[in-house]
């Protein structure tokens, strides 16, 4: 459950990360890498979520 809370907070993070480089007008790069951590991180919680759900 604790790893949930981290994933939780650490998506927030990210977001905003990726929010803020868009507002910056970072380069695309930079936007995609943080666009890519996002999903890793939407990926592995669905994952975790799902597995709390079957059991």
């Amino acid at each position: 459950m604790e790893r949930m809370k981290q994933l939780q907070r650490k998506i927030e993070s990210v977001r905003l990360e990726l929010d803020e480089a868009l507002l910056r007008k970072d380069k695309f790069e930079s936007y995609y890498e943080k666009s890519t951590e996002l999903d890793k991180l939407i990926e592995e919680y669905v994952e975790r979520k799902e597995k709390v759900n079957i059991c």
